[in-house]
Formats: structure tokens, C-alpha cells, sequence
């Protein structure tokens, strides 16, 4: 057997210890420090964006009537093309209409003078 083996045991369980409390320390100060880091990584964002909407709250109101002559300008745009397409398609129904009721009726219509059918 040899000799001194529980204080050697004994040496070897309090340096585990020390290591394990070490180890905690160690921990400890590495969750500390990356919630300063988060904390001060935050505190710059927050004071980034006030910074940013600052600047962006003095140019809201160009932004603001630029949005609206914007929306202005593309219904212009859709009423320009679709205007003259509902149109075309309107006279194209009705004629289509006049020749379904043409079918039935098994007679002409009489016409106006600007030359829609009367119904």
C-alpha cells in the first residue's frame, strides 16, 4: 500500500475544489461582462436611432407630400390607361349585348341618333 495515500487524496480533492470555485469565479466574471457588453451594445443602438429619427423627423414633412404626389401621380397613371379601356370595352359590350337581344327578339332595334340601340 502506499504510504500517505489519504493525504494525498485529500490534496487532490482540495485542489478540485479550488479549480471548481475557480471555474465559477471565472464564469461569473464572463456572464458579467458580456451583459455589460449587451447592455452598452444596446445603449449605443437606442442612441443611434434617436439620432437617425431626429434627423428623419426634420425631413417628414418633404417626405410626407413627396409620398402624396407620388400616390397622385400613379392613380393619374392608372386612370390614364384605364379610362379609354373601360370606354373601348363598353361600346364593345354593348354591342354584344345588341346582338344577344338582336337573337332573341328575332328583329332589328331601332338606333338613336348619337347611335346607341335603344333597349
Amino acid at each position: 500500500m502506499i504510504p500517505n495515500l489519504d493525504l494525498l487524496l485529500l490534496a487532490f480533492l482540495y485542489g478540485s475544489f479550488i479549480a471548481c470555485v475557480l471555474l465559477a469565479v471565472l464564469s461569473v466574471i464572463l456572464l458579467s461582462l458580456c451583459l455589460a457588453f449587451s447592455v452598452t451594445l444596446f445603449s449605443i443602438v437606442v442612441i443611434d436611432l434617436h439620432y437617425v429619427f431626429s434627423v428623419c423627423s426634420l425631413h417628414y414633412i418633404t417626405l410626407k407630400a413627396n409620398l402624396q404626389l407620388g400616390s397622385v401621380l400613379i392613380l393619374y397613371i392608372i386612370m390614364r390607361y384605364s379610362v379609354p379601356m373601360v370606354l373601348a370595352s363598353k361600346a364593345s359590350l354593348e354591342q354584344k349585348i345588341y346582338n344577344i337581344r338582336k337573337k332573341r327578339l328575332g328583329t332589328s332595334m331601332p338606333k338613336t341618333s348619337h347611335g346607341s340601340k335603344i333597349t
